[in-house]
């Protein structure tokens, strides 16, 4: 596995639950990413050590990250209805996505130097 592609999103819809209780949008546009990306990371540095080819993952994303809460993700406050935006969740969303995106960047980085 060389390549993982994370494209699968929501956008702006009524504000309902996930299966686990997570507002749908961060759950479908980030933590779905998140949990995909952390399950097939290891195959992947694998794949790639046994190949020598680079493995890359992919976030699809948009400018929507600049609509999100002033404050920024508002994780205390994800599943509370009265005080969801449907474009301000989106937008924390794709702020997610970015943060992640970034990290994971970051400590790859540190374990391909070690």
């Amino acid at each position: 596995l060389n390549l993982l592609i994370n494209n699968a999103g929501v956008m702006a819809c009524p504000f309902t639950l996930s299966q686990d209780n997570i507002e749908l949008q961060f759950a479908t546009n980030h933590i779905g990413h998140f949990l995909l990306t952390n399950l097939l990371l290891e195959i992947m540095k694998k794949t790639s050590q046994e190949s020598n080819a680079e493995g890359r993952v992919v976030n699809v994303s948009s400018g929507g990250h600049r609509v999100a809460y002033r404050e920024g993700i508002r994780f205390e406050k994800i599943n509370n209805e009265s005080e969801c935006n449907a474009i301000q969740a989106y937008g924390q969303t794709k702020l997610a996505n970015i943060l992640h995106a970034n990290e994971l960047a970051r400590c790859l980085k540190v374990t391909l130097c070690r």
